[in-house]
């Protein structure tokens, strides 16, 4: 590697799953590129400040879904409900959804990377934390016990012969 677009490219190779994160070749000796490396730094942790509302993040997920559909394994669908950002550095977004075991590896790297065009987190790590929907709804009330008088007590029930 003699260029720095031979070592660009092993960079891009080699550190695949960083491809969010931007890629600065600087010297500390000449001090080459030192500005923008500040720059970069500043710009990503400008990003790191976003609070998205609610509403919007929905609407991104649902446009993503809609766009790209979850492939569907053993005639089960996966369905999100809603998402909600629950951290700002970094960023991180609760997925509430019908079932986890549906949600892939490479479906989550591709709402991550349609969020982070969305919303402009270039050089963020976004995190997806899937939620899934409980099996069983378990009720808001549960069933009262039969009231009984403290002063009372209760009397025997009598037998239909009587004693003589």
């Amino acid at each position: 590697m003699t260029t720095l677009a031979e070592f660009g490219a092993w960079v891009q190779e080699h550190l695949f799953f960083l491809d969010y994160a931007p890629v600065i070749f600087t010297s500390a000796k000449s001090g080459f590129h030192l500005d923008r490396l500040l720059e970069a730094v500043r710009y990503v942790a400008a990003q790191l400040q976003q609070k998205i509302p609610t509403s919007i993040l929905n609407r991104t997920l649902h446009d993503a879904v809609e766009r790209r559909q979850p492939v569907s394994s053993h005639g089960h669908r996966l369905k999100f409900f809603y998402a909600t950002q629950v951290r700002e550095a970094p960023p991180t977004f609760l997925l509430f959804m019908n079932r986890e075991d549906l949600f892939s590896d490479q479906y989550k790297k591709y709402l991550g990377d349609q969020m982070r065009a969305a919303f402009g987190y270039e050089g963020c790590p976004i995190i997806l934390v899937p939620k899934p929907r409980p099996k069983t709804i378990e009720p808001v009330r549960k069933p009262r016990k039969p009231f009984r008088h403290k002063g009372r007590q209760e009397s025997k029930p009598r037998h239909s012969r009587s004693r003589r």
